[in-house]
């Protein structure tokens, strides 16, 4: 049996024009692994929030401990990576430097290839299957036509003999209707019917789907003529995901 973390990029609507690409995708792991993978996840969690803790700390009270601190700061206590706020530097984030930023990123991608965990993702170009005239309503039909697919996908890749337990964030209701339908059509035969939905502190490797999403699409955004360091160093994330990424394009 295996679990598969899902998370998405490009929910925005067939209409809009800066965010065409619509991804779903996150790492399968196996019961064997998913404790190791973890255990990694979890050193370089310690790893980095000790070193914005260390620089937080700069003209506190050099007696204040550790434990006082952390229940004292949400960001430290309910500790998570998300890509978008790592690159961004945002809130706590800002204690590391330009390069530190991507090296958060680099290693969860190294754990994946060190462990050969497969990262499974769907992509779909918006702009294709939009209809002749807008709806007044999003009828889904995007998010329906990649699921079908995408999950057969993965079903085709996957070992003959498992089942998938599938795990997302807790967030849009219509998005996850449209899911646990696709889950539960009769043409799969490996993915189990229940869709378990959950926030990101609860299942950390919801995080590590978080990251690789946030490659992937940072990564079909740059202009191909880019050479400044943000653009090399997400040309390098992806170049080292690709070790690890099973893509499905609609």
């Amino acid at each position: 049996m295996g679990i598969l973390y899902l998370d998405e990029a490009g929910n925005t609507g067939l209409w809009d024009n800066d965010q065409t690409l619509l991804i779903y995708g996150g790492p399968y792991v196996d019961s064997v692994m998913w404790k190791s993978l973890s255990q990694d996840l979890a050193v370089i969690q310690t790893k980095y929030k000790s070193i914005i803790m260390s620089r937080f700390q700069s003209g506190l009270q050099p007696n204040m401990q550790f434990s006082h601190l952390e229940s004292g700061v949400g960001f430290l206590s309910d500790f998570n990576f998300h890509a978008k706020n790592i690159v961004n530097r945002t809130a706590l984030w800002s204690k590391l430097d330009n390069s530190e930023r991507f090296n958060v990123l680099d290693e969860v991608i190294e754990s994946l290839v060190k462990r050969n965990i497969p990262f499974y993702v769907g992509t779909l170009d918006k702009v294709k299957v939009r209809p002749a005239k807008k709806p007044k309503r999003n009828d889904m039909r995007e998010y329906k036509l990649l699921f079908q697919q995408f999950l057969s996908f993965v079903e085709s890749e996957i070992g003959e003999h498992s089942n998938v337990v599938t795990i997302i964030d807790d967030g849009d209701s219509a998005e996850k209707e449209v899911l646990k339908k696709s889950i539960g059509n009769s043409d799969l035969t490996k993915f189990l019917g229940e869709l378990i939905c959950g926030k990101y502190s609860e299942y950390p490797l919801l995080q590590v789907a978080d990251i690789g999403i946030w490659i992937i699409q940072a990564y079909n955004r740059l202009d191909t003529g880019r050479t400044d360091a943000y653009a090399e160093s997400v040309r390098n994330l992806y170049n080292k995901f690709q070790k690890v990424l099973k893509l499905y394009s609609c």
